[in-house]
């Protein structure tokens, strides 16, 4: 520790000890109302805090189909060669599958009788989840698809369709299409501080057979999620080994850094 650091642990030190007996007159922040933890009693309530149990940037052994197979294992043959993988996930766009096997920090659950809401801290992203409603007839895909729930005993099983296909499940690219259907079932523990994640993965396009990927939460001692900014105008540098799944990842305006006296630019191209 350098010497100014020294100095300032010393003078906190010192200010603690003298106003010990003040502090100790003032009880510590309630903790919050829907604190997972604190509703054990009630299985069927999910609000609250949590933190994912585990970051996991690989699904291991999915079934993949030949023409699948072979887009994949030409993406591990290029993270061999050196290159980077840019995905959806790296290039700031969401998707819910992403989030549901690869979240990486808290996510937040407000929940009412007929609609709980997911929020992820990192990627930023919401997801809706109607109580007992049924899928619209015709829907627009998206990133996020649409989610409705039900109760079976005390797990909250989701039922998702309506993705777009333009994300993929984990850092090493595996595929989705539009016609991939999601099932997540949800549930919370005895003791309340943890919830088994199980998410069954339907894509006939991509995978022979339906599969399942296990994950978790669990209670989070953070009061509030921090801000997430993901990259904006990246440097061109940083994409000089990049490998692109797809023309969608790369981004439209880079950063070009002047050297010397020279300005730095903003290049930005049109989207196709």
């Amino acid at each position: 520790m350098s010497r100014l650091g020294k100095l300032a642990a010393g003078v906190a030190a010192l200010w603690l000890v003298m106003h010990a007996p003040a502090l100790a007159q003032f009880s510590p922040l309630p903790p919050t109302p829907d604190a997972p933890g604190r509703a054990p009693s009630e299985p069927r309530y999910l609000g609250g805090m949590w933190d994912s149990e585990r970051f996991f940037f690989q699904i291991e052994n999915p079934p993949l189909l030949p023409e699948a197979k072979a887009k994949v294992d030409g993406y591990r043959a290029a993270m061999k060669s050196g290159k980077i993988l840019s995905t959806a996930w790296t290039s700031c766009r969401p998707g819910a599958v992403s989030a549901m096997v690869m979240a990486m920090n808290s996510i937040m659950v407000l929940q009412s009788a007929s609609e709980i809401t997911l929020l992820f801290e990192e990627p930023r992203l919401v997801r809706r989840i109607r109580i007992n409603g049924s899928h619209p007839r015709r829907l627009a895909p998206s990133y996020l698809g649409d989610s409705i729930g039900h109760w079976e005993g005390d797990t909250l099983v989701v039922d998702t369709v309506g993705y777009n296909g333009d994300f993929e499940l984990d850092a090493f690219a595996l595929p989705t299409s539009r016609k991939l259907h999601t099932i997540e079932r949800l549930t919370k523990s005895p003791d309340g501080k943890r919830v088994d994640v199980q998410v069954t993965i339907i894509d006939p396009e991509h995978y022979s057979r339906p599969f399942t990927v296990s994950r978790g939460w669990k209670v989070s001692g953070q009061r509030h999620q921090l801000e997430y900014d993901c990259m904006e105008n990246p440097r061109e540098e940083e994409f000089s080994k990049a490998y692109f799944i797809k023309d969608l990842y790369r981004p439209t305006c880079m950063r070009y850094e002047g050297e010397g006296q020279e300005l730095s630019r903003i290049v930005c191209r049109k989207p196709k």
